[in-house]
């Protein structure tokens, strides 16, 4: 199996960014129970706080689900 490193192709911003929506999981995951990653990221995109870099990593990790770990 190959190990595809995620944030290879991340500028700084996004970088930071990912680690925090991926921190973040953990958190709600422990709130929310049996949440998937999928339903994570969807409520996750939909908050008005959460930022643009943030988004942006959402929908690329919406868009590409093998790439979230």
């Amino acid at each position: 199996m190959k190990i595809v490193d995620v944030t290879k192709n991340f500028c700084s911003n996004h970088l930071e960014a990912y680690a925090k929506v991926r921190d973040a999981y953990s958190l709600w995951y422990a709130a929310y129970g049996n949440l998937t990653a999928e339903d994570f990221l969807k409520r996750l995109f939909e908050l008005p706080e959460t930022g643009d870099r943030a988004k942006e990593v959402v929908q690329f990790l919406s868009r590409y689900p093998e790439r979230w770990k």
